[in-house]
């Protein structure tokens, strides 16, 4: 099943959120559209806004304005990050252009960055609700210490852990999904039974989503992909389809990895020959598997959730994130 069948409970509010995305990024300053329009709508796969709408249709809000205002929100969040990611990462694709730090430079992306940020929470204020505010903002700060604290490993990538890793991924990826759920069940005025697995479901979602990515990392072609591959590498970033194929081989090849790694900078042929060392010790296999019970763990986290067609589309939507190729 594609994306489009999954998300068909929501496709008109996910419309209302394109035509309000495209109304918040409006601006008196033309480079402020411009910027703000060339990554919004370049595509994504808008997950944020959907685990949003679907935890609120799950617990029983199917309609309203403050649905559409959040998801918007999220959103809008989402991308501005990508924005600061890519002038921190020296980004020069993304969702298959050039990123917009290469084609405005580093200052005017930073600052529409911080635009999309201000209308997000004008927009979480307009919903009248404190708790939605509180849940967006942790999530928020949460994402900026993960991008820190990938930023500092990656200045000793060689003896970053497994731990780190995982945090990492739930801190700059994880927590903003979270709080998506967390953020559709509050708008329903659930219950704390329900806000709590919704946050779950999100948290686990966004840790698989993840590493779905990081594995693609190592396979995918650029067209695909839509973005540099093999940039996590190159950006010194140690992520498990590595670590795991290192902690397989032998210590010889850890040797030489290990030599590699404490580089301040690689050759295209030793990054050839980190990339080999995942496909020879199936690093991309072993962290699917592990993001495939992440998936797992997030369908078990709504059982509670009644039945109906929203969560019916939660349960594919996890399904899809790991099925996912691109």
């Amino acid at each position: 099943m594609n994306l489009s069948e999954i998300l068909s409970v929501i496709s008109s509010d996910l419309s209302g959120v394109e035509d309000r995305i495209e109304k918040e990024i409006q601006s008196d300053i033309p480079l402020v559209y411009e910027i703000s329009k060339y990554l919004l709508g370049s595509g994504g796969k808008r997950l944020r806004p959907s685990v949003l709408l679907l935890s609120s249709g799950a617990c029983g809000l199917l309609e309203g304005e403050n649905r559409v205002a959040a998801a918007t929100a999220l959103e809008l969040i989402h991308t501005a990050t990508l924005l600061h990611d890519d002038v921190v990462d020296d980004a020069t694709l993304r969702r298959g252009k050039t990123s917009s730090n290469v084609r405005w430079g580093n200052k005017p992306t930073v600052l529409v960055g911080d635009f999309m940020l201000a209308k997000a929470l004008s927009l979480l204020q307009s919903c009248g609700n404190l708790e939605l505010i509180k849940a967006v903002t942790d999530a928020s700060a949460k994402l900026a210490e993960g991008q820190v604290l990938e930023v500092m490993s990656g200045k000793n990538m060689v003896d970053v852990s497994e731990d780190i890793c995982f945090s990492i991924i739930d801190h700059k990826t994880a927590s903003l999904i979270e709080s998506c759920g967390k953020v559709g069940a509050l708008l329903s005025n659930a219950g704390n039974g329900s806000v709590k697995a919704l946050s779950e479901y999100g948290q686990n979602i966004g840790i698989a989503f993840q590493l779905i990515d990081d594995a693609l990392d190592y396979t995918s072609s650029e067209k695909e992909f839509g973005k540099q591959v093999g940039h996590d590498l190159l950006e010194r970033k140690m992520t498990l389809p590595l670590y795991y194929s290192l902690e397989k081989a032998p210590q010889s090849t850890r040797r030489n990895a290990r030599a590699i790694l404490e580089k301040d900078s690689f050759e295209n042929s030793e990054v050839e020959e980190l990339r080999a060392i995942v496909d020879k010790f199936n690093g991309v296999k072993i962290t699917y598997n592990v993001a495939s019970d992440f998936i797992k763990k997030a369908k078990s986290s709504i059982k509670i959730i009644p039945e109906n067609s929203y969560k019916d589309s939660l349960n594919k939507l996890a399904d899809y994130v790991v099925d996912r190729n691109f």
